[in-house]
């Protein structure tokens, strides 16, 4: 790690170190193969701005009238709705004004939507195939796809229909899974997509880029836009290995982005400590290898790394401010708005196929809880709305917590996090307990184990909420006043 804080410190003397986008979700998967108890486990960091209230709700099923239309007022996409949308799990932002960004969740028929990773096209694949204003976009992807479908490869062949008919209206990568299946889609620019299924055997970890590899567009185990390789001709972009087309070196711009690298590098190195990538490879696969085994509690760790105090972080430079030298963006930054991870296993019932542990506000200073898809409300603190701080909410007294802990980043973070890691760590290995009696309750009577999974959980809810909230009194004695002022202002 000293080693390679010279090398970032050398790559920032040397320019490397590219303007930040606005976006910077990291995206993680694990293979069945490669976790210590067989689930499909991945997930995202939602990481846009600090102060950013999110809420965790259930969405209803209902009827639809005929001629009924979802409209996204933030870009003026609009869909006509079937005649029913199913019930789902959503993690909305609190101002629909600029799109409701349901992001995440389960559907009733047990299809696992992570949505939006963001990513864009060159300057050349655009003037070809350029973005279209009131196309697909992030805002809505779950709300109009997670409602829809009753398995993933529908939602993905549903994603892609809307993509030919309307065009995207920016690039993202995501995920929609099911007990049979764990698909990865990337939206490459205005019409172009790809998506595979991704290999029980292999690992990734995906920051805002484009990432996929050599792909064969007429196989038929993937589903792939009709002029993909074309758009990438007319660019004069386009880049093969063999007949085979070079998905991310085709559509990314061409210039790297330290603030991804870094996260692909650590958050790989996280994973597999013996990975051979480094901060100055050029390059970096999709798909990783490794003889290893790795739990959930792994992948907390990794949505939580912040390169362990070895390097300066450039997470919290104002505009206008000058970067740390040899300073990189972490995953586990003060951006994060809440962090997700699902963990999908064999011999669950298909409706209820797993688990997403919800991590509301930054993990930094937030624990991880288990929900499953069936529930059907949410605890009180995840549904306050306000766009500044409340102590009833989840979100603002997490967000507040980080804020105190993050003024003496080297003795404060730990007052919170080991209380945190205490409880996550009881919780883990009350899951498969929990899970066998969801799998009889559900058998006798799937109502009755809607109501038991609801009341679990919101108990679970309630004891973590409590737990943050005397440590956010233990902190605030420790934290001058005016600090707290701050921190807590929107």
């Amino acid at each position: 790690m000293k080693k390679l804080f010279g090398q970032a410190a050398a790559l920032a003397a040397a320019g490397l170190l590219f303007v930040q986008p606005a976006f910077a979700c990291t995206g993680v998967y694990v293979g069945k193969d490669l976790t210590d108890d067989g689930s499909v486990i991945f997930g995202r960091t939602e990481d846009l701005e600090e102060n950013h209230n999110k809420t965790f709700i259930v969405v209803e099923a209902k009827k639809n009238e005929k001629g009924a239309k979802y409209e996204d007022k933030s870009n003026g996409f609009t869909f006509e709705l079937p005649a029913e949308s199913y019930k789902y799990t959503a993690i909305p932002d609190v101002t629909p004004e600029d799109g409701d960004f349901h992001e995440a969740g389960f559907n009733e028929f047990g299809v696992v939507a992570d949505m939006t990773v963001s990513a864009g096209a060159s300057d050349e694949i655009q003037k070809v195939d350029p973005y279209v204003e009131d196309g697909l976009a992030e805002s809505h992807l779950t709300n109009v796809v997670l409602p829809h479908v009753k398995s993933a490869r529908e939602g993905i062949e549903m994603i892609a229909k809307l993509l030919d008919e309307k065009g995207a209206a920016e690039g993202d990568v995501l995920i929609l899974a099911d007990q049979k299946e764990t698909w990865y889609m990337e939206i490459l620019s205005g019409h172009q997509y790809a998506a595979m299924v991704l290999p029980s055997d292999k690992y990734a970890v995906f920051p805002n880029a484009f990432w996929m590899g050599a792909i064969d567009p007429n196989d038929q185990n993937m589903i792939v836009s009709k002029d993909l390789v074309k758009v990438a001709e007319e660019a004069k972009t386009i880049e093969k290995d063999g007949d085979k087309i070079l998905v991310a070196k085709s559509y990314n711009p061409k210039e790297a982005s330290m603030r991804n690298s870094s996260r692909m590098w650590s958050g790989i190195k996280a994973l597999d400590p013996d990975s051979t990538v480094t901060l100055e490879d050029e390059n970096f696969d999709l798909l990783q290898s490794t003889d290893k085994k790795f739990s959930v509690a792994d992948v907390m760790a990794l949505q939580r790394n912040r390169f362990n105090g070895e390097f300066p972080t450039n997470d919290r430079v104002k505009e206008g401010e000058k970067e740390p030298e040899g300073s990189l963006y972490p995953i586990g930054n003060v951006n994060t708005m809440e962090a997700h991870i699902f963990q999908v296993k064999e011999g669950m019932p298909a409706e209820v196929p797993g688990v997403m542990w919800l991590a509301m506000g930054s993990p930094l200073n937030s624990p991880y809880l288990p929900y499953y898809g069936n529930i059907t409300d949410t605890a009180a603190p995840y549904k306050v709305q306000t766009k500044e701080y409340d102590p009833t909410s989840f979100y603002w007294v997490a967000s507040h917590l980080k804020d105190m802990a993050l003024t003496d980043e080297a003795n404060l973070q730990d007052v919170t996090r080991s209380k945190i890691l205490e409880l996550e760590q009881r919780l883990i290995a009350e899951q498969p307990a929990k899970d066998q009696e969801l799998i009889a309750k559900f058998g006798q009577d799937p109502k009755e184990a809607a109501k038991w999974a609801t009341e679990t959980s919101m108990a679970t809810a309630d004891e973590a909420f409590k737990m943050l909230q005397e440590l956010e009194k233990q902190l605030a004695q420790q934290v001058p006043e005016t600090t707290q002022e701050s921190t807590t202002a929107q």
